[in-house]
């Protein structure tokens, strides 16, 4: 043990415990006597601490601390402050006066902050403790993913029906083909983009249409409530990095439910948390699939994260139990995906990949990098929702 003495008294000091944290040792735990004072002063000083920044709403920080100690004696001046911490940070020190900003705590979990005073007339406080909690930063972000039913970055060909609206940044092609029918009467702009040629015959377009390059609309296209014009007002390079980034957000999601395949081919997900369900799923859980469940409570979001870079879906049954169409977004990382047959309930995220899809439908959004087939898209927009990620926002 180290004795420092100053005015002829000894001052306390710090030892070391069994894991190596610092801990405060009374004279008394030494096996000593308290020294007297050479003053009347037998009042010992009073500390208070606080953080900077104040923690939030449950008690934690997320990023640096400092610790500001200040003392007050009632009958002499306040000689130094002492401080020791244990836990996820460790150090001890001694700040001459009656104010201390402690050394900064930047290490994640909870360090205990424990402090005290003594006067110069030789009274010590008895020691005082904080807790100090660190988590990662997270940052909450309202997301809204509906403006369109189909969104593409390049192209999209081979178009049949699409109940809301549809915008793709290359050429885009239907024929025998409606666009918009579900739409409100009063939703009339961007209903068919195409940022570059737009190729369309035999078909109606409930909105306003426009094209960046070419077009061979003609008299066997009908525009209701709307009109055609020459010219995007759609910012493809700014949405697709929008949506890359919300993908990416979305699968530092850590899984909370269930995910179980059975060999038959029966695919299981289950959920209970009462506002977002997140679940991990292997592309390849898709192929040779016969059923698949998913169940959460009634009102809540599920988020499906599929990892893979090809998907092959074919004609599987599905069940549902607590959501609907509204509430469910699949995520892919994927590059290609490949579905024929079958009737997606959920919005699909897959912005690297070529979406081929025919003789199927999907309700609520798809966005992808590119599709061809004539699979229809019903409208069912995805709710908001608020999107919380650990490191940053989106």
């Amino acid at each position: 043990m180290q004795r420092n003495s100053i005015y002829g008294f000894v001052m306390l000091a710090f030892t070391a415990t069994a894991c190596g944290a610092p801990e405060l040792s009374t004279p008394e735990a030494l096996g000593e006597a308290r020294p007297q004072t050479l003053s009347s002063d037998s009042t010992a000083p009073v500390s208070v601490a606080a953080t900077i920044p104040d923690p939030d709403e449950n008690g934690e920080h997320h990023g640096d601390v400092t610790v500001w100690v200040w003392s007050t004696d009632a009958e002499s001046d306040v000689e130094a402050i002492y401080y020791a911490f244990s836990g996820a940070m460790t150090g001890d020190g001694v700040i001459a006066g009656n104010e201390a900003f402690l050394p900064v705590i930047n290490q994640l979990g909870t360090t205990t902050v424990t402090y005290y005073a003594k006067d110069v007339a030789g009274n010590y406080e008895a020691p005082k403790t904080l807790t100090i909690v660190i988590t990662e930063q997270v940052t909450c972000t309202e997301v809204s993913l509906r403006d369109f039913t189909l969104y593409v970055n390049g192209d999209y060909l081979g178009g049949h029906d699409v109940r809301g609206k549809v915008a793709a940044g290359g050429t885009l092609e239907m024929n025998n083909f409606s666009v918009g029918a579900e739409l409100p009467a009063d939703e009339l702009e961007n209903v068919l983009v195409a940022g570059g040629a737009l190729n369309i015959t035999n078909g109606g377009v409930f909105g306003n249409a426009h094209y960046g390059d070419t077009t061979t609309a003609n008299g066997t296209v009908t525009f209701y409530r709307g009109a055609l014009s020459q010219g995007s007002n759609v910012d493809f390079a700014m949405r697709s990095y929008e949506l890359q980034t919300l993908s990416d957000a979305l699968f530092t999601l850590d899984a909370n439910g269930t995910t179980r395949y059975e060999t038959w081919g029966g695919l299981f997900l289950t959920g209970t948390n009462p506002k977002q369900n997140v679940f991990s799923v292997n592309a390849s859980a898709f192929t040779n699939l016969h059923y698949f469940s998913l169940s959460v409570p009634q009102g809540s979001q599920a988020v499906i994260n599929v990892r893979g870079s090809t998907v092959k879906i074919t004609g599987f049954g599905n069940g549902y139990s607590g959501v609907d169409a509204k509430g469910v977004i699949f995520n892919f990382n994927a590059t290609s995906i490949y579905a024929r047959s079958y009737g997606f309930f959920g919005t699909l995220l897959a912005p690297n990949a070529h979406v081929d899809f025919s003789n199927g439908s999907w309700d609520g959004g798809l966005y992808a990098n590119s599709m061809t087939g004539n699979a229809e898209g019903h409208l069912a927009p995805l709710r908001d929702f608020e999107l919380c990620v650990r490191g940053g926002g989106i």
